[in-house]
This record gives C-alpha cells, structure tokens and sequence, in this order.
C-alpha cells in the first residue's frame, strides 16, 4: 500500500473520533452504541474527517466492540464523507478471508470509505479465539494482512476442502477502493513505530502513553523508516480522550469521576496483581495528567493549546475519543467544538 493512499482521504491536520466504550453494566449496551451512531452522524455533518472503532474480547473495558467490521457498518449507512477506520483488527485472531469479506462489505456500505489498522493483540485471553497464533502473533499480522491486501486486489488463495480438495478462492462482494489503507496500531514498543514505516502503514498510538519529547521520537522514527524504505512522509494519527464544553472548570469537574472510572478499568487490565496502593497511586497521577494538560479536556482556547502540541510532536490526524462516560449532551456537545476547531485548523497556520 501507498501511504499517498492514506493521504489523499485525509490531506493536511485533521480530527476525527475514536470510540472505545468502558461499559460499566449491561444496561449500557444500547445506549453506548446509540451514541457511537449520534456521534458519527454528528461528526459527519459538522466536517470532522474520520471515525475509529476498536476490537475487543471478553472484557468490560471496550467489550462492547468484538467486531469492529460490525459496528463500522452500522456508520456507514449512517454517514457520507467521514473516513470509516478499524483500530484495530487483531488479525493473528481472524481468518483473512473473512477480514476480507467483511471489510468489503464495509466499503461498499461506505462507498469507499474503509480502512483498517492491524494490530498483534498482547492479552492470552484473547487468543482463545486462536490459540495457536499467541506465540507468532506479530508474523501472523503481517502475513494475514498480506493475504487480505492480495483478496482486496482481486486475486486467489489455495484452501484445502473437507475432502481434501484444493480450492482456489475468491472473496465477494468486490470492494470499492483498489487498495485497503492500512495503518499499524503502536503502543509501548519502538519497534512497532519502526515497523510501521517499513511496511508503509499510516501509525495510530496515544498522545497519552508518552511524555511529549518521547513520542516526538518514535514519530520520528517512524517518518525516517517511512522514507528510507517509502519514500514520503508517512501518516500519524494520535488518540487523544477529549469533553470539551464553554467552562474548562465545569467540564473538568464533570469529567474527573467518569474518567477515573475509566483509567481505572483500563489500568486493572494491564496488570491485575499490582498492589492497590500503588495502583491508586497510579490512577490518581493518569487522572491529574489527563485533567491538566494531556488531553482536549477543557474549554476550547485550551483545546487549541493541546491540540497545537500534539501537532508539534509530528502528528498529521488527532483521534478524539469522546465515549469514556460522560453525559450523552456532553458527548455531542463536544462533537460540535470539535467540528469548529476543525475547521479553524484546516484555515490558520498552527
């Protein structure tokens, strides 16, 4: 794939939403994917460029979204311009074909609008969808992808049959696009960043995993491997969670109890066993951190501000995420500002 590809839907800064619900009971089912479909419809009118949806198994924090090809769907028949973007398909878990297959779908339900970000997947649980795919998770993504790239394209791969016959197959509906975008997710290992240029993917991560110096970094690691092996610069997309509202104090009073609920369920599933007192401690500095300046939680001079940084640190897209449990008009709210700092960032110099 050509990152040109990636670049001519998105030219230039761009923002757009990531959804990645943390459900805290059942009941929050349907109303979190009602707000996903808001949202979106809401998005796409107001000019916001894209819309990410993520893959998640067996767990409260995300598992409202097992199937991203699903949900991306559903904000197809939704919306008309928005970029309609999977982050990510964990593809050691799935079998090309059907990624193919579904996907497909999608881009003709979007005429044209899919793309997907592929990611190894880290949690044991995960992988008893394909238990034997753990131990090679990271060859298996590139060599699934490139089976799902070869479909897209049109061309054949060999199955074997219940009888033992060999049979060549070829996947349907025919997409729209000639080539499917792909973007790497990358989240604590520079080798990922580096990967991502090689292969000539579009780079998604999190403005929030690293100080700013560090990411500008692997950014920067990634835009030389991009260019020694692809020429061009490449394409960086960062999520960033965002509430933004005309009080910074009274949206950061708002946000403060459903965002430590969900750093809480995000930090549990990184290492369950860490002593409470040191995971409290942990939560209490994440939530200070993203209250104060390392997220578009705030008013919208102060989302100016981080949105420049993030900018500075050599993003090209920032991914807004806007589900992390605040009141559904808070939510849509903060798609509007979002959509007028879209457009004053596509018009001033930042």
């Amino acid at each position: 794939m050509s990152q040109q590809q990636v670049r001519a839907g998105n030219p230039g800064r761009t923002l757009g939403l990531y959804f990645f619900s943390a459900l805290q009971k059942e009941s929050d089912d349907a109303a979190a994917y009602g707000l996903m479909l808001d949202a979106a419809q809401s998005a796409d009118a107001g000019g916001l460029d894209f819309v990410w949806v993520p893959e998640r198994h067996f767990t409260p924090f995300g598992g409202g979204h097992p199937n991203p090809a699903v949900l991306a769907a559903a904000i197809a028949v939704v919306t008309n311009r928005v970029r309609i973007r999977a982050g990510s398909v964990v593809l050691p878990l799935h079998d090309p074909l059907r990624v193919a297959e579904e996907w497909a779908v999608v881009d003709n339900l979007s005429y044209g609008r899919a793309e997907i970000s592929s990611a190894t997947g880290w949690s044991p649980r995960d992988f008893v969808l394909a238990p034997d795919a753990y131990e090679v998770r990271a060859a298996r993504a590139d060599e699934n992808f490139g089976i799902v790239q070869q479909l897209w394209n049109g061309g054949e791969v060999s199955r074997e049959g219940p009888d033992g016959t060999e049979y060549r197959v070829r996947t349907y509906p025919r997409p729209v696009q000639p080539v499917l975008p792909r973007w790497i997710t990358a989240s604590g290992n520079p080798a990922t960043f580096r990967r991502a240029g090689e292969v000539g993917a579009g780079l998604l991560s999190s403005y929030g995993l690293f100080p700013p110096e560090e990411l500008a970094e692997r950014i920067d690691l990634y835009r030389r491997t991009f260019a020694e092996r692809q020429g061009g610069p490449g394409r960086v997309c960062l999520m960033v969670h965002a509430a933004i509202a005309e009080s910074g104090a009274e949206i950061r009073r708002l946000a403060q109890d459903p965002l430590r609920r969900y750093l809480s369920a995000y930090l549990a599933q990184q290492d369950a066993a860490t002593d409470p007192a040191v995971a409290k401690r942990r939560l209490d500095i994440a939530v200070h951190r993203y209250l104060h300046g390392r997220s578009l939680i705030g008013d919208s001079a102060e989302a100016v501000e981080v949105l420049t940084g993030i900018f500075e640190t050599g993003a090209d897209e920032v991914a807004c995420l806007v589900d992390f449990g605040l009141p559904r008009e808070s939510v849509l709210g903060t798609v509007a500002e979002l959509a007028a700092l879209r457009a004053k960032f596509s018009s001033d110099s930042v």
